[in-house]
């Protein structure tokens, strides 16, 4: 969720969303989470800090990995039950984070990006910026954009507000002080761990980057990545580094 309430927009929000505070992985939420930041960094240890938590689902996962959590929301309800639950579960205000000088090693916004406007995007990611220590990492989810299959995620949620591809990542991450580690399909895990199961996922993933490699190279890109939703990893950056390329996958 946004760091801007508006009443009107997320009335019910969380009710439509079905969002009970669980603060639960499934296995299948573990799996997709462990997927992700497999090649990233090691949560163990660390200071984590998702942005809009919603069920609580990553906050629990991340927990039992280890990592110190805290979490952020605009539903005043998802709060108090993941306070119940023992969480830090805070409002909604990154730039309240900065003035009290909270500190991370990795940041998390799943499902969040799409929610803020381009100026908030900006400023918020120089919020993000100045909680991370040097070297932190920032893990974003969101609709892609550059896939006419994004379009159901992106278009289905009137509270949706900008449309974000591989290269406005990278054009964000200039601007903001951050250098990008990769902006790829998010993953993605068989719904059961059956070994057919498994076979049939990972055929069709081959599948997929076939397609995605040739109609990249029809029109002139690397791997296009056209699955629904993209993951974006960016490290803060020192004052002299560069941003670094994409990597597609």
């Amino acid at each position: 969720m946004n760091d801007t309430r508006n009443a009107d927009l997320y009335a019910g929000y969380a009710d439509w969303k079905q969002w009970q505070g669980d603060c639960t992985a499934s296995d299948g939420d573990a799996r997709c989470f462990a997927a992700e930041f497999a090649d990233v960094v090691a949560l163990r240890g660390k200071r984590v800090l998702e942005i809009g938590f919603g069920n609580g689902r990553f906050l629990a996962w991340a927990k039992a990995q280890g990592a110190s959590v805290a979490g952020t929301e605009i539903h005043d309800g998802l709060i108090a039950w993941a306070r119940e639950k023992g969480f830090d579960a805070l409002p909604a205000s990154l730039e309240a984070l900065v003035a009290a000088q909270r500190r991370f090693d990795v940041v998390v916004a799943f499902d969040v990006f799409e929610h803020w406007s381009k100026q908030e995007l900006i400023a918020n990611l120089q919020h993000v910026r100045a909680l991370l220590d040097d070297g932190g990492v920032l893990l974003a989810r969101f609709p892609n954009g550059q896939s006419p299959f994004g379009r159901l995620h992106q278009y289905g949620d009137i509270t949706h507000q900008t449309v974000l591809s591989s290269s406005a990542v990278e054009q964000l991450a200039g601007m903001t002080g951050f250098a990008v580690v990769h902006v790829r399909n998010a993953q993605r895990v068989p719904a059961r761990g059956d070994a057919w199961s498994v076979l049939k996922f990972r055929w069709r993933r081959w599948r997929r980057g076939r397609i995605e490699r040739a109609l990249g190279k029809l029109y002139g890109y690397g791997r296009l990545p056209l699955d629904p939703n993209l993951t974006a990893v960016l490290r803060k950056a020192a004052p002299r580094d560069q941003p670094t390329s994409m990597e597609h996958e």
